[in-house]
């Protein structure tokens, strides 16, 4: 008898419905195991979620900003085509805008701040300081958003006074653009400024996206 008493004296280990025991040791049962490892899945949901959202939206941001960017240098590649093109026909101004505005059409016109149509001394030339303010006579034309539904003639037809070195262009008159291969053609160079606002705020409010590109112009005669 004394040794049966012995014996179950030092059994390793006893165990009950809710309770697992060894000596020293106290482990919960498996109800209160998984209690633990959902709450613990809870705590590192709630860590990582957040973080996964937020470069979900970067992501998405940054698309924005890529597409915008790509659409801004399609537009200028549009516009200094047409100012090529154009050379020193009196109208060249309008040709060049509406260029631009079919180039930027999946971006829109409204947040433009500013296009320069300018003259350049060769394909590397920089665009003159002053350009970024305003026009400068026999240097560069500045356009903002608004002047892209500025009209070449009203519906009678007649001339509205915007363009053909007018209110608009009348700074670096077309027309005084050199186009002959006797005189040395113009290199003509358009630059464009484009706001693109963020959605997200994760950024900042805004950044500028600007793209210049320079041609000289094509003669139109020896």
């Amino acid at each position: 008898m004394s040794q049966s008493r012995t014996r179950m004296a030092t059994k390793p280990w006893t165990s009950n419905a809710d309770v697992v025991v060894m000596p020293g040791i106290s482990v919960p049962s498996g109800s209160k195991a998984r209690s633990s490892e959902r709450g613990a899945a809870l705590i590192e949901a709630a860590i990582i979620t957040p973080l996964f959202v937020m470069l979900i939206f970067a992501i998405f941001e940054l698309g924005l900003v890529f597409r915008n960017s790509l659409t801004v240098q399609n537009a200028v590649q549009e516009g200094v085509r047409a100012a090529s093109i154009q050379g020193n026909r009196s109208d060249a101004d309008f040709a060049i805008l509406r260029s631009i505005e079919h180039g930027i059409q999946a971006a829109g016109t409204n947040e433009i701040e500013y296009v320069i149509v300018f003259k350049a001394a060769g394909p590397g030339e920089a665009i003159p300081n002053s350009c970024h303010n305003a026009s400068r006579p026999k240097v560069c034309n500045r356009y903002s958003a608004r002047h892209f539904t500025a009209l070449l003639d009203d519906a009678a037809g007649n001339d509205t006074g915007n363009f053909r070195c007018g209110n608009l262009d009348s700074a670096w008159c077309p027309t005084d653009r050199v186009a002959s291969l006797s005189a040395g053609v113009d290199y003509i160079g358009v630059h464009i400024v484009f706001n693109h606002y963020y959605l997200t705020g994760m950024f900042g409010n805004a950044t500028k996206l600007t793209s210049t590109a320079i041609l000289p112009v094509e003669p139109d005669s020896p």
